[in-house]
This record gives structure tokens, C-alpha cells and sequence, in this order.
């Protein structure tokens, strides 16, 4: 089937957005029309208009002349972005915590505050403790309330991306099913506009923020923390479904025998077979392996440090990273075979195995029949803070949505 053109209002808002990132995004302040037209591709004519409009809303700051060309002649007019025009606040609610930032238009945190919360709390105290945060943060970043205009929430478990609705959550079993996030927090913060995400998706979302070219590919992120999760992003949309399951692959079943039994009750899930909690146990099970490794020579081991000494030669690493890499390769096959992304992006604890770890599993994942040439997929590895990733992720969403909509 041909795909449809967009219509002229899609294009044009398309065009406001790619010519306002430039402004947002990019490390240069001030931008002459004819620099953003040749930055964007977008003709000066319709560059003009956007930016005149942005002006006329406050969003953009006319800085008078710039500097001359090359060739000489008269000096352009230049604008910037207007870095007060508006501020968001971005809600992590991690597992036994939460906090928020308040933040720009350009993702620059200005404040921070964080609260404990009880894994058997319930709505009430969720929302206690989500505002007093944000008293806290706002008060800290001196910034006047009536200035702060959205809401964006990271979350675990399962996010209907359409209507803010947390369908269900491990970590909270006192909030029920089916709550309704994003009217609660509506009602709990009248004058914001709000979004809900699920922390692995807005994580994704932050890898179109960071790598330009990857608007035009289909890839797929892979969130490694505490759990694990993806994000299908095709062509700069982040894909949702009905039944808010798509890119729980954490709880793909790899080994149905495994002695262990998931948070959901499953045996032999993904993120339970790689978790870094397994390796652990796993590397303290034969302490006489251990005694002659460099690990038994850290303290407080952890899943990146067995990634690094396995990199670095350590043989006792190597063998516990070999495991991790047969089992990850199991779930990287099911996900391509399924969905078959062009880029696949891991994100968090396994990022920091781009080296032997990854060699390792594409040795495993390696088939005559469907997989004889890996060069096919490319595989990215994103050592950012995976929790900053979410932040950036949900923030930049966010901040577009602000910026299209000057009357809200």
C-alpha cells in the first residue's frame, strides 16, 4: 500500500518542530533564518514564518544583528530560544522512592527533590509524597509556580500510553489495577498538563533526542535495570498497543525448568535469567573460581565490574559473562524474529558490555538460516545513566508538546 502524504497541518507542525529544535537542542545559541533553513532543509520562506510566529509567542528572542558573512554584506538578524519561557517538572517513581526535577524547555534540571515510598503505600501516599517533592523542587529552583506548565511521569509496569492508565505494577500491589494516572494527578495538579510513560519507553524516547538519524530507522531499545523492557520506536513514533504489553520483554520465558520463580510468578524470564542479582550469586557459587579472579579482589561487585574484567581478560568474568551472553542472545533472537528492528539499542547495566560481552552474544546468536550475517542489525550501546535517559526521554516529549501548544 502507498503511504499517503501528509496533510498540509501534519507538515507544518512537522516543520515548527524540527525548525524549534534546532534552537532547543543544538549547542549554538543564536541562529540567523538562512543558518536554520541550510541546518533543517526547510526552505527560508516557510523557516520566516515559523520563526516570526515563535516570536510573536514568546518562545523564541529576536537578538539583533549577528555576525557578517564570509562573502561580506549585510549583517542577518539572529534569534534564541527565550530559556525562561516556560518550565516542566519530570516524576520518576522508582521502587521503594521517587523524585522530580523541575526542569526547561532545553532539559536543563534547575532543582530536585526526593521522597521515600513505601512498596505498600497507597494512592494517597503516592501523592503525598509527589507533593511535597514538588513543593520542594519548585521552591528550591526559585522559579514561579504559575511558570511551571506540564507534568511528566516515569513509571514501571504497564503504561496505556493513550489515556495514562498504570493497567498494572509489581512493585506497588497496594495500587491495584487500572489506575488512572494521569486524571489523578490532574486533579492533584489543576493547570498541568500531564503525561505518563513507562520508564523503559521514555528511556527509548531519549535515544531519538540524542541520535538524529535514527528518526528515519526502526529500533528497538532495550532498558536493563532493576528489570528489563524495550521500547519499538519505527520512524520516530514510539509504538504503543491495546493491551500495553508491547516491549515487556522481560518477562519472555527463555528456560521453563529454572529453579527460580519471577516477580510474576513465572519461571525462567528474561530479566530473571540476566539479572545482576543472578551473576552475583552465580560468581559467589564456586569460591575457589573466585579466589583466583581479579572480582575477589573488589568490593561490592557489580554486574558492570564483570562486564569490565571479563573485557579485560579475567577468565572467571569471562565465564559468568558467557552465560549472560547465550541467555541475552536467546531473547535478542525472539525480539528480531519478531519485529526484525534495524538498530538495537541496550541501554543500563549491559551497556557497559560492548566489547567481549557483545562479541560473545553474537557469536550465540549467530544461525546459517536466519541470522548468518550480524552486520545486518546494528547494535548501539548506551552507557548514559539509564534513569537520567528516562528523565531526558519524557522531558523532550513533553517539551515539544509545550512548544506546539503556545495558548496552553
Amino acid at each position: 500500500m502507498q503511504k499517503k502524504a501528509a496533510l498540509p497541518k501534519d507538515l507544518k507542525r512537522k516543520n515548527r518542530d524540527e525548525i524549534l529544535k534546532v534552537f532547543r537542542k543544538c549547542e549554538k545559541k543564536e541562529w540567523s533564518l538562512a543558518e536554520v533553513s541550510e541546518y533543517t532543509g526547510i526552505s527560508r520562506a516557510t523557516v520566516t514564518k515559523a520563526v516570526m510566529a515563535f516570536v510573536e509567542e514568546g518562545i523564541l528572542l529576536g537578538r539583533g544583528k549577528g555576525s557578517s558573512t564570509e562573502i561580506g554584506g549585510k549583517r542577518p538578524e539572529v534569534f534564541a530560544f527565550h530559556e525562561e519561557y516556560r518550565f516542566l517538572a519530570y516524576l520518576n517513581i522508582g521502587i521503594g522512592w521517587l523524585s522530580v526535577a523541575v526542569l526547561d524547555l532545553k532539559l536543563r534540571e534547575r532543582a530536585r527533590a526526593e521522597g521515600k515510598l513505601a512498596l505498600s503505600s497507597d494512592i494517597a501516599e503516592l501523592i503525598a509524597v509527589s507533593r511535597a517533592c514538588y513543593r520542594q523542587a519548585v521552591e528550591q529552583s526559585g522559579i514561579l509556580e504559575e511558570k511551571l506548565c506540564g507534568l511528566c511521569i516515569g513509571t514501571s509496569g504497564m503504561v496505556d500510553q493513550e489515556t495514562g492508565i498504570l493497567r498494572h505494577i509489581l512493585s506497588y500491589p497496594g495500587w491495584g489495577n487500572e489506575l488512572p494516572v494521569k486524571k489523578i494527578f490532574e486533579e492533584t495538579f489543576p493547570g498541568l498538563m500531564v503525561m505518563v510513560e513507562n520508564v523503559a519507553r521514555a528511556a527509548g524516547r531519549a535515544e531519538l533526542y540524542f541520535h538524529r538519524e535514527l528518526e528515519t530507522k526502526k529500533i528497538f531499545t532495550i532498558f536493563t535495570y532493576r528489570g528489563i523492557s524495550g521500547c519499538l520506536i519505527d520512524r520516530g513514533t514510539v509504538l504503543g498497543s491495546k493491551n500495553s504489553l508491547i516491549g515487556e520483554i522481560g518477562h519472555m520465558i527463555l528456560c521453563p525448568q529454572d529453579a527460580e520463580i519471577c516477580r510474576c510468578g513465572s519461571r525462567g524470564c528474561f530479566e530473571n535469567m540476566v539479572s545482576e542479582e543472578r551473576l552475583l550469586r552465580e560468581m559467589n557459587s564456586d569460591p575457589e573460581r573466585l579466589a583466583g579472579s581479579v572480582l575477589a579482589k573488589g568490593q561490592g561487585i557489580t554486574l558492570r565490574q564483570i562486564l569490565k574484567a571479563a573485557e579485560e581478560g579475567d577468565s572467571y568474568s569471562r565465564e559468568l559473562t558467557d552465560r549472560a551472553a547465550r541467555r541475552f542472545s536467546q531473547a535478542i533472537r525472539n525480539v528480531i524474529l519478531t519485529i526484525d528492528p534495524e538498530v538495537i539499542v541496550i541501554q543500563g547495566n549491559y551497556s557497559a558490555g560492548k566489547g567481549y560481552f557483545h562479541k560473545k552474544m553474537i557469536e550465540y546468536l549467530h544461525n546459517e538460516s536466519y541470522f548468518p550475517d550480524l552486520s545486518a542489525w546494528e547494535f548501539l550501546y548506551d552507557e548514559r545513566n539509564v534513569l537520567e535517559l528516562a528523565r531526558i526521554g519524557m522531558a523532550a516529549a513533553m517539551a515539544e508538546e509545550l512548544c506546539s501548544r503556545p495558548e496552553a
